[in-house]
């Protein structure tokens, strides 16, 4: 019996500690802004030597990362398609010969 009560604590508390995946993704966005606000701290302590043959694109970076909160903010909140304007029915379904 004790094995039994063991086993269902455990696997109630290994359910409750898995999150969905909304909650996951929002974790996700949370990241996103730290590494946001990581790559602002860098982009204003980086050199500006214009000699320099290499620099980091931050712009590229803030835009990449731009595109992926987008891209899961349109995940967690699909638009719904609007509904189409009723056509109005005819109601009259019978129609004459043309011979007659």
């Amino acid at each position: 019996m004790n094995k039994l009560l063991l086993l269902v604590i455990f696997s109630a508390s290994f359910w409750a500690s898995a999150s969905p995946e909304s909650t996951q993704l929002a974790l996700a966005l949370k990241q996103l802004d730290g590494v946001k606000t990581s790559l602002e701290r860098a982009r204003s302590s980086a050199s500006t030597d214009p000699q320099s043959r290499y620099f980091f694109d931050y712009l590229q970076a803030q835009q990449d990362i731009s595109a992926v909160e987008q891209g899961i903010h349109r995940y967690l909140s699909p638009s719904r398609a609007q509904p189409r304007a009723v056509q109005p029915l005819s109601a009259s379904y019978q129609r004459e010969h043309p011979d007659d």
